[in-house]
């Protein structure tokens, strides 16, 4: 009697989690729930969205063949791995639960096992695999990195705005953009209020506003932001020697917004001139259900 193989994956990002439940090759169920990670949620706040996220599905406990997780902020929190193990193995039928960062997805989505992901979204970073050897740049967090994030926008907007105050710069459409979007009166409001609630997923989804509100830094910002990014693939390409033309691929929310990526496109390519960069065509969570379709057909 032929086996039904069934599998997990999940992509845990720092704003919103995804799952995917596969059965042969065939989609039985997705699900969406806030934030699991560990490091952009915090414990408590993971364990209930991850709680809200595998409710959204069908009674999974003990029939799994092989989960897949994909979680920002592996590398930087310890107990991520822990964290999650305690909760996916139960669903499985022998223990298969695979734990990457959630940059590791980009590429099994994308069909390929060699090639550089850009992730931008609340962070960044970038993440390369050429001919076994791995590299990977940024993914530091908001307050040492996440260059050209969202987070990186909208900080940079800010900025922009407390510079103009302080030289009697007209405040432009920017002030009024950002002010709406945040709910904030005026600039003093505003940078109490980054002061007050720190958190980058906060942050970051305003980070649309400011690029298409069609102010003079908005053009600027959105140039700088793709250099940064583009140094982030270029990092990595350097460090993976003879890695000429390797593809690019670029993922994250904010590669949504055409502006931002068309710049980020331009700018790698000119950096990468025989790599070609393209947008992910699947979500990322399709590389969780790759990678543990590969689990479950793995030996024993």
């Amino acid at each position: 009697m032929h086996h039904v193989t069934r599998v997990l994956g999940l992509d845990i990002g720092a704003s919103t989690t995804r799952a995917r439940l596969v059965a042969d090759g065939a989609v039985e169920a997705e699900a969406r729930a806030a934030s699991a990670s560990m490091t952009a949620a915090g414990p408590a706040r993971a364990a209930a969205a991850l709680t809200d996220l595998l409710g959204q599905l069908p009674e999974l406990t003990g029939s799994l063949d092989a989960v897949c997780a994909g979680a920002a902020g592996v590398v930087t929190a310890p107990h991520t791995r822990e964290f999650l193990r305690a909760r996916l193995e139960p669903l499985t039928i022998s223990g298969r639960v695979v734990i990457v960062d959630d940059a590791a997805l980009v590429l099994p989505a994308a069909g390929l096992s060699d090639g550089i992901a850009l992730i931008c979204g609340t962070g960044s970073m970038a993440v390369g695999c050429w001919r076994g050897r791995t590299s990977l740049a940024g993914g530091w967090g908001y307050l040492l990195g996440d260059e050209g994030s969202g987070y990186w926008i909208v900080r940079s907007a800010i900025r922009e705005l407390l510079g103009r105050a302080g030289s009697d710069v007209p405040p432009g459409p920017l002030s009024a953009c950002l002010l709406e979007a945040a709910g904030a009166c005026d600039l003093t409001q505003l940078r109490s209020a980054f002061y007050r609630h720190p958190e980058p997923w906060h942050w970051a989804r305003y980070a649309p506003a400011v690029l298409d509100c069609g102010d003079a830094a908005s053009a600027r910002i959105t140039r700088q932001a793709a250099q940064e990014l583009a140094g982030l693939v270029v990092n990595v390409a350097t460090r993976l020697r003879g890695a000429d033309g390797i593809p690019v691929i670029l993922a994250g929310g904010l590669m949504a917004h055409q502006q931002l990526r068309t710049a980020t496109v331009a700018a790698v390519s000119a950096a990468l001139p025989a790599s070609t960069v393209e947008a992910l065509a699947d979500p990322p969570v399709a590389g969780a259900v790759r990678l543990a379709a590969a689990a479950a057909s793995g030996p024993e």
